[in-house]
């Protein structure tokens, strides 16, 4: 282990002993946790686990504050992918004066996942206008509709279809017609929010694929049209839980309280992904189903346990907290991580004690989060 990361460690070590030994100190805790924080995050950027690494970049961009976009930034030469695509992320999160310029220099890097990322943010962080900073996403989007990667370019091009670019759009449907990379296609055409886009997607839900299937079916989703409802009531009867749990999910997002019965008909479904996708459908009708999430927290695979926080998020509440704390003791590292995330995401400032505590984790990754969670509050 590195010099600088003994030394951040027994930083981290000697700071939380401080906050435990010595409570009553108010005047100098918010300090006290500052450096606590700072300490851990920098001990996760330069760790030896690339997923710490990445856990430490992505902390940081939940933290919000720009101030910490220094900090990050050696992340985009990072040797992993992930780590660079977590730092596209967390640079677009944190939006300072200088985002674009490094994310268009993040555009050039050799791993499509990073590329995607790029146009992901892209995406996100132009105005209604089409305009990023001042400069307009159609030259901004340009040598990435040229990309090598079909995904970057289908991505990218759906970013301008959605403001109105036609050729973009046809140029996505053709893709589709001819099944050339038919599930990114089925995607990008969801990210592009047209409801023109239902019936072109209707033809992709009589793939034999089911994988094709289920992201036409998320693709529906992102559109949430009423005309939906028909194909996504059919696919609740698809013979693979993955097609189900999407059509479910996406039928919460329609807005057609017709919905309501089928989706209360999945929560005894065979699958517990499936009946979770259909609680999170009901809570956007207003009906929250908690007692089908704790039972999603007590199953075996911790990949379900890790789905219904994810889940949980998205519903949002502080109805979800009690839960979601819970989630803090199971033994998967992965579910802490999501239950931080979680907490700090739908909490406010009655999160900084339970963070706090997280700061304790065994696990490094969960403690970063934590860090960075609780950087929202206490800067």
């Amino acid at each position: 282990m590195a010099k600088d990361t003994v030394f951040l460690n027994l930083l981290t070590s000697v700071s939380l002993i401080t906050l435990l030994l010595f409570p009553g100190c108010t005047a100098s805790k918010g300090e006290d946790t500052k450096k606590v924080i700072n300490a851990i995050l920098k001990s996760s950027l330069i760790h030896e686990n690339f997923f710490v690494r990445s856990a430490g970049v992505k902390a940081i961009g939940e933290m919000g504050d720009p101030k910490y976009i220094p900090m990050i930034i050696p992340s985009f030469k990072d040797s992993m992918a992930f780590v660079r695509l977590f730092t596209v992320e967390s640079i677009a999160q944190l939006h300072g004066p200088d985002t674009l310029k490094l994310l268009l220099a993040a555009g050039g890097d050799p791993d499509p996942m990073v590329r995607i990322a790029v146009v992901k943010a892209l995406d996100e962080l132009a105005k209604a206008d089409g305009k990023v900073d001042a400069l307009p996403l159609e030259k901004i989007l340009d040598p990435f509709t040229k990309d090598s990667d079909s995904t970057v370019l289908l991505f990218a091009k759906a970013a301008l279809a959605k403001r109105g670019n036609e050729t973009m759009f046809m140029a996505i449907q053709i893709a589709i017609e001819k099944e050339e990379t038919l599930s990114p296609a089925v995607v990008a055409l969801g990210r592009t929010k047209l409801p023109r886009a239902v019936p072109i997607l209707a033809k992709a839900l009589l793939h034999a694929d089911s994988t094709v299937i289920m992201f036409s079916a998320e693709a529906l989703g992102e559109i949430a049209s009423p005309d939906s409802f028909t194909l996504l009531s059919a696919l609740t009867k698809n013979k693979d839980p993955s097609v189900r749990g999407a059509a479910a999910t996406s039928l919460g997002k329609i807005g057609d309280k017709k919905a309501i019965p089928i989706l209360e008909a999945l929560l005894v479904d065979s699958e517990m992904i499936v009946q979770l996708s259909a609680a999170e459908g009901l809570a956007q009708y207003g009906k929250m189903r908690l007692d089908i999430y704790e039972k999603g927290l007590h199953h075996a695979d911790y990949g379900v346990r890790h789905f219904a926080i994810g889940s949980l998020q998205k519903i949002g509440g502080k109805a979800a907290l009690p839960l979601l704390i819970k989630a803090l003791s199971d033994q998967a590292p992965r579910v802490r991580i999501a239950a931080v995330r979680a907490i700090g995401a739908i909490s406010g400032p009655e999160a900084i004690p339970i963070l706090q505590a997280s700061l304790h984790d065994p696990d490094l990754s969960v403690r970063a989060y934590a860090a960075g969670n609780l950087g929202r509050w206490i800067r």
